[in-house]
């Protein structure tokens, strides 16, 4: 995985979750219908973006979703200032997003909210039991032989849900975002570390401090300190 330019992407990427959101303690739903678009803090939030690449970090992920799909506007005016060729910056699809005739307009809608013509990897956020993510690859492909996507990837993807995907896709698997860190890996096991390396697929991590929980583990931090 690299930039246009060639350039390598730095190996602790910028997450944006609860970037310009916040969730609504009255509703009651799953993790994305609960939250809402916030403007308190954009100027702060924009500024951190922007330090984090001017230091070197180029991965920005990003998410249909995030920030109830406002987000990417925030991620947009950080990265406005940097080459983009040399920023990899990668989406995802929430489920409401990957029918037949669905990917087109909804990354046509990233792409304007980012302030780009291109993502450089485009993932499934899942393969959901009750969606038809599979038809979003074949649309994927077609985006990717036009430019507007670089590379594809999947996110909580088992490895029976990679050769799936794979038996439909024209282009390989960039990469599978799990959840993966020191107090997490029962996914991520040597089998599917193994499946992935055999066939290029590189495994992003994503919960890799789990929103402090590793940092603060006690047998982390006696290792920390010695």
């Amino acid at each position: 995985m690299q930039t246009k330019s060639g350039k390598p992407i730095h190996p602790i990427g910028i997450g944006t979750w609860n970037v310009a959101s916040r969730r609504n303690p009255n509703v009651v739903d799953d993790k994305y219908g609960n939250v809402e678009a916030v403007h308190d803090n954009e100027t702060s939030e924009i500024e951190a973006i922007s330090y984090s690449i001017s230091k070197g970090q180029n991965h920005i992920h990003c998410a249909e979703l995030y920030g109830a799909t406002y987000t990417n506007q925030v991620v947009g005016r950080a990265i406005a200032g940097f080459p983009r060729e040399d920023l990899y910056v990668t989406n995802m699809l929430w489920k409401t997003s990957v029918a037949k005739g669905q990917v087109r307009p909804t990354v046509g809608k990233m792409l304007k909210k980012l302030g780009t013509d291109y993502l450089d990897l485009l993932y499934i956020h899942a393969p959901w039991q009750d969606t038809p993510w599979q038809e979003a690859i074949p649309q994927i492909d077609e985006l990717i032989d036009e430019g507007m996507v670089r590379a594809f990837g999947v996110s909580n993807f088992t490895i029976e849900d990679m050769k799936r995907t794979q038996s439909i896709a024209k282009h390989p698997i960039t990469a599978n975002q799990m959840n993966y860190n020191v107090l997490h890996k029962i996914e991520v096991n040597q089998s599917f570390q193994n499946f992935c390396k055999r066939h290029g697929i590189a495994l992003v991590a994503y919960q890799p401090i789990k929103r402090q929980e590793v940092l603060q583990n006690a047998t982390i931090q006696s290792i920390a300190k010695t």
